[in-house]
């Protein structure tokens, strides 16, 4: 689901003063996989993913997974290799946990693991294997990264050679053998994977061009080998990234417009891999960067301020010259926000300062406004790191009264 990846920030950055409605509680796991937690991603059902540092110096980082609903035990998720590290990073709806361990060698590979089943070893997502004629006597790719799920558990990454040059790949779900997506070494890297109702899955892809910036792209399936089609420049722009791809076939990104001063962000959508793409233009000439998107088109969108600071907005893509938005407004009193998620129904997750300077974990939606999450524990310092695609369930992190970082969970009204 991740890239439904949805790690809003890190302790650091957020907004100040808060007075607002509280429903949403948020709940630790029964039992923890190690000494200090955090989540990664949580999928429709509420099953979590994440990651513990261990009470030692020196183990390995734990990976684990567990059900969020109930608040049950974290299980950690077993290694690829005795002794090595893994890492989860992203969760699909039908319970596949992406992550990247070190194999024996030291080596880097995607893996992907069942979160019924998490004793069993995870699937080794395979390097591109040698050719002997097309390319001629290349050797075998000696790394892989497991970058994007979707949710039916089909994996979208970058298999890597002895130079560390990336070609993308996908792994069907339940396999760990690749299939060539780009060509050889080109390093376009894997953006999102999606999955239409209809057809096979579409890779959102960003590959290095000529120009010495990206081209934006749409990989697809198309008999044994995959067909590229480049999305649409706007008039004027410079270039473009994709960042999302949503199972209705649509994609989001950024575009680079030139500009006297400097280099001008907007917002833009592609209803379609061949359709021209609608951006996002603001009265105020400002910079926007399009952050999220969920399933129903609704994009998430933060736009630069005159302070250098960001205000965020909900955007309705349509080809009318006024654009469709709605502002989502921090909490009364502050200063400094982040968002970074949107899920169905429209939940926007925030994290914020609150007036003591703490960091607290809201969300917005236009019916109930901000909504923030009381602390738990005797802590002050919560954030949320992701929320299931139809908004149902939330994952966060708070630092307990002692400052011990735990994964927590809260069910969404």
């Amino acid at each position: 689901m991740k890239s439904s990846v949805m790690i809003i920030l890190g302790f650091g950055l957020y907004a100040t003063g808060l007075s607002v409605a509280h429903a949403a509680a948020w709940v630790p796991f029964s039992a923890t996989a190690g000494a200090q937690c955090a989540p990664v991603d949580i999928n429709n059902t509420g099953i979590t993913a994440g990651n513990c540092r261990p009470a030692s110096t020196t183990a390995n980082n734990v990976a684990w997974v567990a059900d969020g609903a109930a608040h049950g035990a974290q299980s950690a998720l077993t290694s690829l290799a005795s002794g090595q590290p893994c890492s989860a990073s992203a969760l699909s709806n039908n319970g596949k946990v992406m992550g990247n361990c070190n194999d024996a060698s030291n080596s880097n590979f995607g893996v992907v693991w069942t979160a019924t089943s998490p004793a069993v070893a995870p699937i080794k997502l395979d390097s591109l294997p040698a050719t002997l004629l097309i390319p001629l006597l290349r050797p075998k790719d000696v790394a892989t990264n497991a970058v994007a799920i979707n949710d039916r558990g089909d994996v979208a990454g970058s298999s890597l050679d002895a130079d560390n040059q990336g070609t993308a790949v996908f792994y069907a779900n339940g396999s760990g053998t690749p299939e060539r997506v780009s060509n050889w070494g080109d390093n376009c890297a894997v953006a999102d994977v999606n999955l239409p109702t209809t057809g096979t899955p579409q890779l959102a892809l960003n590959c290095p061009n000529n120009a010495g910036n990206t081209t934006a792209r749409v990989a697809e399936k198309n008999g044994v080998s995959y067909s590229m089609t480049d999305l649409a420049l706007p008039t004027g722009a410079s270039y473009c990234t994709v960042t999302r791809a949503i199972n209705a076939s649509s994609f989001v990104g950024t575009c680079i417009y030139p500009n006297s001063a400097v280099n001008v962000t907007k917002s833009a959508f592609w209803s379609n891999k061949t359709a021209a793409p609608a951006v996002l233009s603001l009265s105020s000439g400002s910079k926007n960067m399009a952050l999220g998107i969920n399933e129903a088109g609704r994009v998430l969108v933060s736009q630069s301020t005159v302070d250098g600071r960001n205000q965020y907005m909900m955007w309705l893509p349509s080809p009318l010259p006024i654009p469709i938005i709605a502002i989502i407004p921090l909490p009364t009193g502050s200063a400094w926000g982040e968002a970074g998620a949107i899920t169905s129904g429209e939940i926007v997750a925030l994290n914020v300062l609150n007036s003591d300077q703490y960091s607290q974990g809201c969300t917005w939606t236009q019916s109930a406004g901000t909504v923030c999450l009381l602390p738990i524990s005797g802590g002050k310092n919560s954030e949320i790191r992701a929320v299931s695609k139809n908004g149902a369930y939330m994952t966060g992190m708070v630092l307990n009264a002692t400052q011990t970082a735990i994964a927590v969970t809260t069910t969404l009204p």
